[in-house]
């Protein structure tokens, strides 16, 4: 199947990620060990060409013999593919509600804040405010996750609202919905 090399190393890298405590800002600088991807199912030499061509198109680079770091234009690639292959895939039906993420994490957890906010983003939410982030879908899960590992809990909510306000009609194109 097309495209499946790229789903499953995109799933891996941020399996790899979590395990890594968030800290995405730090990975590419570190590199990942080719040897670190099963990619399940996939034969080793579809695995190869896989990493050949990302290496082809300037999306990854060889660090050392094992290793791989990101590109400039890859880290642009990792986002766009992360937002195609998996953004509103698997959510089902949009109930018409939409989840409010506020937060007010104190300065002297500005790294938590920082890796919180970031990880909102990965994972498809849209920016209101600084502190304020809105998603289409049920992600309770997901926030109690994040801020159980990020130790934040205490200074997160997540609210359940009819409308996104003003802003709903941008808000219904970036994730491709519709109010009918």
């Amino acid at each position: 199947m097309k495209g499946d090399f790229i789903v499953k190393l995109l799933t891996e890298i941020t399996d790899f990620i979590v395990d890594l405590s968030l800290l995405w800002i730090k990975v590419p600088y570190k590199g990942f060990r080719y040897s670190d991807f099963y990619l399940d199912g996939l034969e080793e030499s579809k695995k190869y060409y896989g990493f050949k061509n990302l290496q082809r198109r300037g999306i990854i680079k060889g660090a050392r013999s094992n290793q791989f770091v990101f590109t400039k234009k890859g880290k642009k690639w990792f986002e766009k593919s992360m937002i195609k292959y998996f953004r509103n895939k698997n959510r089902g039906q949009w109930d018409k509600k939409w989840r409010l993420v506020i937060f007010d994490i104190p300065k002297e957890m500005h790294k938590e804040r920082v890796r919180f906010r970031e990880k909102l983003k990965f994972l498809g939410f849209a920016m209101l405010q600084k502190s304020v982030f809105i998603f289409p879908y049920s992600c309770d899960e997901e926030v109690a996750d994040l801020s159980s590992t990020l130790n934040v809990g205490d200074y997160v909510d997540l609210i359940v609202a009819e409308t996104a306000g003003f802003k709903e009609e941008e808000f219904l194109k970036e994730f491709g919905l519709r109010r009918d």
